[in-house]
């Protein structure tokens, strides 16, 4: 398609990243060719296909933060529940020694 050159350069400036703007764009093209959508004008083509590229990458950027946030919340609770685990076996050490 005449327009990939085009949809990788978008890509590039939105995931600043070469193999991910890559990848960005030929799944962007898989979608719109599996698409039912047929449009008859080729401007009208084109800023649709923009608009699927733009919405897919948006998608994985939230699927991406969403993975970080939990990941952050995961190691957060990992941490408590160390700390915990010490405090106690630190509180029980104090007591077997007091006694």
């Amino acid at each position: 398609m005449a327009l990939e050159p085009r949809l990788l350069e978008s890509a590039i400036r939105m995931t600043r990243d070469a193999n991910e703007a890559k990848a960005l764009v030929s799944e962007t093209l898989a979608a719109a060719r599996a698409s039912p959508l047929a449009a008859s004008d080729e401007v009208g083509v084109e800023v649709w296909v923009f608009r699927l590229l733009r919405q897919h990458f948006h998608s994985l950027e939230r699927d991406r933060h969403h993975r970080r946030a939990v990941s952050a919340f995961v190691t957060d609770q990992t941490y408590a529940r160390k700390r915990s685990q010490l405090a106690l076996a630190a509180s029980a050490e104090t007591r077997a020694t007091d006694v």
